[in-house]
């Protein structure tokens, strides 16, 4: 009974540990401080069929991709994997483009209308949304 119960919590807490919250430039994406964002993907790691993320939201300078709260780079099944988390996290999709020169697919997305980012008070950069105003 005692090793059911201990597998059943390494379970469990292996499980809850693998729910990282996506940040771009150490802010939760929920809490970007933009109505609207444009994402594309680079190809994942070496020999694997995922894909990363790059999020432009007119913050200038090199164009951070999605990591977790480690820093470490997370990779996505696809894109509409990104779409949804990206949904979850307060925004929708506008438009698909696709850049002539090399073929990519850029994703152009706007903040919902009424969403609250979360925002703990701690978060570094995080940002409280007013939906009547639409600003920070």
């Amino acid at each position: 009974m005692k090793t059911r119960f201990f597998l059943m919590w390494l379970f469990v807490a292996g499980s809850i540990s693998m729910a990282h919250a996506q940040y771009v430039n150490e802010t939760p994406i929920g809490s970007l401080d933009a109505d609207y964002i444009r994402i594309w993907s680079d190809s994942g790691p070496l020999l694997s069929s995922k894909v990363t993320v790059r999020v432009d939201w007119g913050q200038g300078g090199r164009t951070p991709q999605i990591t977790d709260d480690r820093r470490r780079v997370v990779s996505f099944n696809g894109m509409i994997a990104v779409l949804n988390m990206l949904s979850k996290e307060g925004f929708e999709l506008l438009e698909i483009v696709r850049d002539g020169k090399d073929e990519n697919e850029i994703f152009y997305l706007r903040r919902k209308e009424g969403f609250i980012p979360y925002n703990s008070g701690n978060e570094k950069g995080a940002v409280e949304y007013d939906p009547e105003t639409h600003s920070r």
